[in-house]
């Protein structure tokens, strides 16, 4: 009599525990190494040139939004952008602001997703005076159809309240950008062009 009852038990437990484990520990995906190893780096994710003035009003108001949101989420980027929640840190990059990436961790598989990091963009520039050249976005943080070589030297992010943001391809990399990163952005180094490179 204890036998049937021992059975039921046991699946309970396994399906508690099943659901424990999608519930709370369950990732988007498998770890992407390389991917974290580059994030480990603390890449220049977003970059924003202006006065001093400038610089200090759109830190606050960034600090603001970041502090408010935590993490984001690259949902435009290709894989394995969307799969990662990133911690961002402000950086003074001489003539201009930065975003760097602090921390990337896999998403939860059934937790709510962090806001978007494009559209808090989209928001910032449809609130604050700046001009759309004067924000640079990384190559890799959207992906379309032509694949990661499609901007080479970053985006423009375009004001906006379309449900999904506009964004332009960068015809060069803008002359304010730090010198380093944009070294790496004209030498096609970046992780998306790499991987295409790779596979071909």
């Amino acid at each position: 009599m204890e036998g049937p009852l021992l059975v039921i038990k046991s699946w309970a437990l396994v399906a508690i525990l099943v659901w424990a484990y999608r519930r709370y520990f369950e990732r988007m995906a498998r770890p992407d190494l390389e991917f974290e190893a580059w994030c480990r780096g603390r890449p220049l994710l977003v970059a924003l040139h202006g006065s001093p003035a400038e610089r200090q009003r759109w830190e606050l108001a960034l600090r603001a939004r970041l502090t408010t949101a935590r993490r984001v989420v690259v949902s435009l980027g290709g894989w394995p952008w969307p799969n990662y929640e990133l911690e961002l840190v402000l950086s003074n990059e001489g003539n201009a602001l930065g975003l760097r990436i602090a921390r990337a961790e896999l998403r939860k598989a059934h937790a709510a997703p962090p806001p978007c990091l494009v559209l808090i963009l989209r928001d910032f520039l449809n609130e604050e005076p700046i001009a759309a050249d004067d924000l640079w976005l990384h190559p890799d943080a959207v992906y379309r159809l032509q694949g990661p070589g499609e901007a080479p030297h970053g985006w423009l992010v375009l004001a906006g309240a379309e449900r999904r943001p506009r964004v332009q391809a960068r015809a060069e990399a803008p002359e304010w950008l730090p010198r380093l990163d944009r070294e790496v952005i004209d030498s096609a180094s970046h992780i998306g062009i790499q991987r295409e490179q790779s596979v071909s």
